[in-house]
């Protein structure tokens, strides 16, 4: 346990390296230059906008705007959204960031409190890039990829207060409650069954799958693993007793919509998020609540049923059509598993047909599992960071979780929400390449950010609760 808790060694030659300290100073200077830039250029334009909202305006609130663009991200309809949207906004919002760091509004961040694993991690999609047989689709999924990596980086240096930590949570519990209002009613009004995603033979009686207003219904089954245990952590921490019962009941509507999703590995990936909230939350919950499934099984519908027990069914096709391609996929790593073979479905669409197993799983554009997805588009260096990089989120998150005393409960329950999330969805990356719609991919990041950003309160916290006692 305590090799485990120890600050990792790499981190300390990481932060001492010469390149960090190159990153750092070029990092220093661009903020005393835009500093000076803006000192100057304030008195001559009072009214504008972008002075008063670097200048912490009352009005216009960046942790405001931010919040609201996530809202709007997760619940504007598929036909409506265009990921250029999100591309547009980081930089846009980094920008904002910088210049009110320059001016003194936001504490400094240097883009090494991310680690060293990350920056390999974005390396290795750029290096991605020479092994490419499709530049212009990789270059576009690379934007989408390092929007993501800014949004992480952003949102993790903007919850530098339990404020606004708390504004984030309350934006993303009415994203996760909209998707879910919007998704009851896609059930009311009736769904297409869609033979593509449901195997017909097998699952008879059970209907359309809902996909709120993201893709399918696979990915919104992602989106509510990723951020319906941080709504859970936000309402169950509430102060007024009354809202905090009434907004904690109110998690029932993404539970159903879930259910309506039909998405067995969703709802695997689901169990053990909430097996991990309630084990670090009150561990004598967990036979309760077992016995309370048990018990609720014959009041479930006929159609529920018959889709969980084609789970262990290996007739589905839904399960031989991902192990049809897997194969194919692990014949693909004897040539590129070292190197690559760039990011973007229309590069795996050039190699993959060669080493399809069957004619029908040559028409796929991902591997169907974020593992292996890694390990052929970004190589050797792209999957052994990223595992790196998550395995040591997940173990620092479980220790702040035990050791954080943070005065606020939110700080602790969104380190816990997070690392329940990103333990459903190591299984979910199982089954489903869960980065191939790009909203999931900044969802991710995004929630990356938000437990980094907790973990920091909770060593603040802690620090300065340890400074009042001595």
């Amino acid at each position: 346990m305590r090799f485990l808790r120890r600050a990792p060694k790499v981190e300390v030659w990481y932060g001492a390296s010469l390149f960090t300290r190159i990153v750092n100073a070029v990092w220093d200077f661009l903020l005393r230059i835009f500093g000076a830039l803006f000192r100057w250029l304030r008195p001559a334009a009072q009214t504008s906008v972008i002075v008063r909202l670097v200048s912490g305006s009352v009005l216009l609130r960046f942790e405001v705007l931010l919040g609201g663009f996530v809202f709007l991200m997760f619940i504007v309809p598929h036909a409506y959204w265009s990921n250029s949207y999100a591309v547009l906004a980081a930089v846009g919002f980094f920008g904002l960031w910088f210049l009110m760091t320059s001016a003194g509004k936001r504490e400094k961040l240097y883009p090494k409190a991310l680690g060293l694993p990350f920056l390999l991690f974005v390396l290795s999609c750029f290096i991605s890039l020479i092994f490419t047989t499709d530049m212009a689709d990789s270059l576009r999924i690379l934007m989408f990829f390092l929007a993501a990596f800014v949004l992480a980086y952003m949102v993790s240096a903007e919850l530098s207060t339990v404020a606004r930590l708390r504004s984030l949570m309350r934006w993303l519990y009415a994203a996760v409650m909209v998707t879910a209002a919007y998704a009851v009613v896609q059930r009311i009004m009736g769904v297409e069954v869609n033979a593509s995603l449901t195997d017909l033979a097998l699952n008879e009686g059970v209907p359309g799958r809902v996909y709120s207003t993201l893709d399918n219904s696979n990915n919104y089954a992602e989106f509510l693993v990723l951020f319906t245990p941080l709504c859970a952590a936000w309402a169950i921490n509430l102060k007024d007793v009354r809202a905090r019962f009434v907004f904690s009941c109110a998690l029932a509507l993404p539970m159903l919509a879930l259910i309506m999703t039909y998405s067995r590995s969703g709802w695997l990936s689901f169990m053990l998020a909430v097996l991990v909230f309630v084990y670090y939350t009150d561990k004598r919950l967990i036979p309760v609540g077992f016995v309370a499934c048990l018990l609720l099984i014959p009041f479930l519908p006929d159609s529920i049923v018959t889709r969980f027990l084609t789970i262990f069914n290996s007739a589905d096709s839904s399960a031989s059509y991902r192990i049809i391609v897997w194969r194919g996929v692990l014949l693909m790593l004897c040539d590129y598993g070292l190197t690559g073979i760039g990011l973007g479905p229309y590069t795996f669409d050039n190699v993959y047909p060669a080493y399809a197993i069957t004619e029908k799983a040559a028409l796929v554009a991902h591997s169907q599992m974020l593992y292996l997805d890694l390990i052929i588009e970004l190589g050797a260096l792209g999957f052994i960071a990223f595992m790196w990089y998550m395995f040591r989120t997940m173990k620092d998150s479980a220790f702040a979780v035990c050791r954080c005393r943070n005065r606020a409960p939110e700080v602790r329950g969104a380190v816990l929400a997070g690392l329940a999330a990103f333990c459903g969805m190591a299984v979910f990356s199982f089954f489903e390449y869960i980065w191939f719609y790009p909203r999931i991919l900044f969802g991710f990041f995004i929630l990356l950010g938000i437990v980094l950003g907790a973990m920091k309160l909770c060593r603040a916290d802690s620090e300065a609760i340890t400074l009042e006692r001595q």
